[in-house]
């Protein structure tokens, strides 16, 4: 009987292979109005040889807000649901869509201690195909909210409701980029789909307990 549920355990296991990110992406140093005036008003500044010591990596929101050629130019997610989320407190809102908002202080914050809950995405049949996860782990609005909340350690994902892979995330407030295989149709005659992504391990807060992430979206094939 022990040596069946070995056997079992492997096969799962074997099931679910960890990913870790390819790489990783710091936050910029300057917030998004400041790299917006940059490129408003500095006819000077040149996007090729910008001074990382001054401003950082600003790969995150040229990635995110720019507009710039990605997945999403055919790319789309239907529908994005939340096991749980925290409470309202005034005007902010801690929904499962806050994780596919592009907007990197807006998140999805869980009720309790996050382990056990799940963002799920919705795709259409149609939709072009996806070969990698990005993730903005935490609160990263700034360094005091990203220590204060809880961050993934670990994420279960699953496509189409089966186990796939798990998600090995850094503790640092960073951009993750996970590659996860060619997911998907990229075909009008098949159904929906879904990846769903449940929180297995996380990094304890110092002052919260709910877990947050900032930002989970994808990138892919199909489009050009």
């Amino acid at each position: 009987m022990l040596a069946l549920l070995m056997m079992a355990a492997m096969t799962m296991q074997g099931q679910q292979r960890v990913i870790k990110p390819k790489w990783v992406k710091t936050m910029p140093k300057i917030t998004v109005a400041q790299w917006e005036k940059l490129y408003q008003t500095d006819e000077n500044f040149d996007e090729e040889n910008y001074d990382t010591k001054k401003y950082g990596d600003l790969y995150i929101y040229d990635d995110m807000y720019s507009g710039r050629c990605s997945w999403y130019c055919g790319g789309e997610v239907k529908k994005v649901t939340a096991s749980s989320c925290l409470a309202p407190q005034g005007k902010f809102t801690y929904a499962g869509k806050n994780a596919h908002d592009f907007d990197h202080e807006s998140v999805w914050a869980t009720k309790g201690k996050g382990v056990g809950q799940s963002l799920t995405y919705t795709f259409e049949g149609r939709c072009p195909r996806i070969t990698a996860v990005k993730i903005l782990n935490g609160h990263v609005k700034n360094e005091t909210a990203w220590r204060a909340n809880s961050r993934v350690k670990k994420l279960r994902m699953y496509y189409n409701g089966k186990p796939y892979a798990i998600l090995e995330l850094q503790d640092s407030r960073t951009l993750q980029y996970f590659p996860v295989g060619t997911l998907g149709y990229h075909d009008d005659k098949k159904p929906d789909w879904t990846l769903k992504f449940e929180v297995l391990e996380v990094y304890p807060g110092d002052k919260y307990g709910d877990t947050v992430i900032s930002e989970l979206y994808f990138d892919g094939i199909d489009v050009h």
